[in-house]
């Protein structure tokens, strides 16, 4: 069994060397038409106008450089690539070609402006809606639609093509005048130019005149909000508001420090107050426990006093008696201290009480003093607060004031500096060589679209060509044997000798091997017969049937006696091929009954032959008779081998019945040129009829096209005859 990978190469040699077939089968076709495809390419270049492109390279400034900054007026983003893309746009836009049809005068040149070309002659014959009665549709010819019609022809030949990662941009035109070509390129770069001067300079004039207007409402503005600050001034008297304002924070800041003070005291007198008023302190008690006494400074000298006294006291009275003079003074010394301390404490307790008066009466002025002065800080502040508002207005009136005049006198100042920002690097020149039409590569184009045409056109043929080709195809769709094959003779054989006869020639070993393998074919289905009868049919005329039967005796010829019996009664030729005299018996005549056998039979070429002898007006019933059946009979003990060239099945049914009388009938199929349809159909009335058909031979076959398997056609049927023929 064959591998299938070994199957899969097989296949793609076999669709190669059929798609190789059909290329050389057709070859002239396709070269014929090929030629002529590359012919009519060749008149419709060479009757084609030339067309000329000129190249202009422009390079736009990305950066502009800036003499004042005053590049918001213009709102442009000059960095990025989006500020390139945009201005490669403007270059293509409506407002520039306006400028170069302007500039050279395109609305006058036929080229832009179809309106004045030449009438096409033969526009009333192309004219179809005239041929159904339609009313042609109406032509513009304002001058707005011709303009458009100017512009959309200059934009198709006109191209920007930018250079990549650069500033570069090249401007290509395209024009049947080489100068014309050139002059659009230039053109297009200038008015690109001029038009970004323009659209600035307008820019400039319309942010001018905008602010000067500007300008004008900020001045009276700036003047109103001068004068109210300066009235709030008067209406206030406000001289220096910031110093008066620093005085009274710090008078406010003394005022509440004093008062802290005052209260602070007026508690501790408060509290003395309250004690002496409750009768805590009356006749002189408790007064050791008053902070306010004890805290006095002569009351705190005269207790070290008293104590030095009292320790004095103490240390006499060890010495002496109490009646001793010194314990006597120093007693009467303790007791004036105490005395003293008494009356003291007294008057601090009477001193307490002015003061607690004293104190709260500062309180109250205090307070007063310090409401005051909050009261005087208050007003101060809320007029500084208005008066900062005032002063803020008047500022920012004045700095958008200063900043519009400033940027109006720039403004001005440059408005007459055209700076472009882009400038021509190569100008266009006047180009040389047409780059359309590119006639040697339309012709290549047309002649390999020719070439390609023609072969699918050869293919297609070949899809739909329902015909038997090959050995395989009879016994794939007709299922019966392949007896054998004959090569399809060149005009160069065929002069060598008569079709009827070329088994003879010498020289034409491929033709007689084949006739011989047909020869062998036969004589292997009738091995058990002594004494054989063949008819030899086809599908329709001109499959050349009679030739084969005349070679195929001639080939039987050789091997035993051999009968060629024409009963073609109604297109005979085996009379004429063989030089039988006209009006001679023949097999007509042997069924009529005017004539003997020996009348009719005839030697040629080592070969007996009966022609058909005088054609019949009833061919169908003599074939039909009794007397033929006798007739076929005799002739098989006469003969070993007779072949009977019959009538074409798909015309007349004499083949059917003289198959019935046969021991064999050989199918005679024309290579490439019967439908299968009607081949199956001759085949289907054989079989019904039980004609015994021995097998079928391919004539006419084309000894180059190969098979399935990759050999020639005739390589089941001999070997050797591949190599020969």
């Amino acid at each position: 069994m064959q591998p299938v990978h070994q199957a899969t190469q097989d296949d793609d040699v076999i669709s190669l060397r059929e798609i190789f077939h059909v290329l050389t089968t057709h070859k002239w076709a396709i070269a014929g038409f090929t030629v002529a495809v590359t012919l009519l390419a060749v008149l419709v270049v060479f009757s084609l106008t030339p067309v000329y492109q000129a190249t202009a390279v422009l390079q736009i400034e990305q950066e502009q450089a800036k003499v004042v900054s005053i590049e918001e007026i213009y709102g442009l983003d000059s960095g990025g690539d989006s500020y390139l893309n945009t201005q490669f746009e403007v270059l293509k836009s409506r407002s520039v070609l306006e400028k170069v049809v302007e500039r050279l005068d395109l609305l006058s040149n036929p080229e832009f402006n179809a309106t004045l070309r030449e009438k096409n002659p033969y526009a009333e014959i192309l004219n179809w809606r005239g041929w159904f009665g339609l009313e042609s549709p109406v032509v513009d010819v304002s001058d707005e639609r011709v303009l458009s019609d100017t512009l959309d022809l200059l934009a198709a030949a006109v191209s920007v093509q930018p250079v990549k990662k650069t500033q570069i941009v090249k401007i290509n035109a395209l024009s049947k005048s080489p100068a014309l070509a050139a002059e659009i390129a230039n053109a297009i770069a200038e008015s690109y130019i001029e038009a970004y001067m323009e659209a600035k300079l307008s820019l400039t004039l319309t942010a001018t005149s905008w602010m000067q207007e500007r300008l004008t409402e900020l001045s009276g503005k700036l003047r109103d909000t001068e004068g109210n600050l300066q009235a709030y001034r008067e209406q206030e008297e406000l001289v220096d508001l910031q110093g008066v304002l620093t005085i009274s924070s710090n008078e406010l800041k003394s005022l509440t420090e004093s008062l802290v003070q005052v209260r602070r005291k007026l508690t501790v007198s408060e509290s003395i107050y309250q004690q002496i008023k409750n009768g805590s302190l009356k006749k002189g008690r408790g007064v050791d426990s008053i902070q306010a006494v004890l805290r006095h400074p002569l009351v705190q000298g005269l207790k070290q006093e008293e104590s030095k006294v009292q320790r004095l006291v103490k240390d006499l009275s060890r010495r002496y008696g109490p009646k001793h003079p010194k314990m006597i003074s120093a007693r009467s010394e303790l007791e004036s201290i105490q005395q003293n301390i008494s009356g003291q404490i007294n008057n601090i307790i009477d001193g307490v009480e002015r003061d607690f008066e004293l104190d709260r009466s500062n309180e109250k002025s205090l307070k007063k003093a310090v409401a005051e002065a909050k009261s005087r800080v208050q007003d101060i502040n809320r007029k500084q607060f208005r008066l900062r508002a005032l002063e803020r207005e008047v500022r920012t009136n004045k700095d958008l004031y200063d900043a519009f005049f400033k940027r109006i006198q720039e403004t001005s100042a440059t408005s007459d500096l055209q700076t472009a920002n882009a400038r021509v690097v190569d100008k266009a020149y006047t180009p040389k060589n047409p780059v359309k039409p590119k006639k040697k590569l339309i012709v290549v184009i047309a002649a390999l679209l020719g070439l390609m045409v023609s072969c699918g056109i050869a293919f297609l043929l070949e899809m739909l060509n329902n015909t038997i080709r090959s050995t395989r195809d009879i016994e794939d769709k007709l299922n019966l044997p392949v007896l054998g094959v004959l090569p399809k003779l060149t005009t160069k054989e065929l002069k060598k000798g008569a079709a009827h006869r070329l088994f003879l020639q010498k020289d034409l070993h491929g033709f007689g091997e084949a006739v011989r393998t047909i020869r062998t074919s036969i004589n292997l289905t009738a091995m058990d017969k002594e004494h054989c009868v063949f008819a030899i049919t086809s599908t329709a005329p001109g499959e050349g049937k009679s030739s084969v039967a005349s070679n195929l005796a001639l080939a039987l010829g050789q091997l035993g006696k051999t009968l060629l019996v024409d009963c073609d009664l109604r297109r005979p030729v085996v009379g004429k091929n063989y030089g039988v005299k006209g009006g001679s018996a023949g097999m007509a005549n042997l069924l009529a009954g005017t004539a003997s056998i020996g009348e009719c039979i005839h030697s040629a070429d080592g070969i007996s032959v009966i022609p058909c002898g005088q054609v019949p007006p009833n061919p169908q019933e003599l074939l039909s008779s009794d007397r033929f059946a006798v007739l076929i009979e005799q002739l098989k003990q006469d003969y070993d081998y007779v072949v009977i060239d019959c009538p074409p099945v798909q015309s007349v049914s004499d083949a059917l019945t003289i198959s019935r009388l046969s021991d064999g009938l050989v199918y005679v199929i024309e290579a490439g040129r019967i439908q299968l349809g009607a081949i199956q159909t001759t085949v289907g009335r054989l079989l019904q009829a039980r004609a015994p058909i021995t097998g079928v031979v391919l004539n006419k076959i084309d000894p180059t096209r190969k098979d399935s398997y990759g050999y020639n056609q005739g390589y089941y049927d001999y070997q050797g005859y591949e190599s020969k023929s």
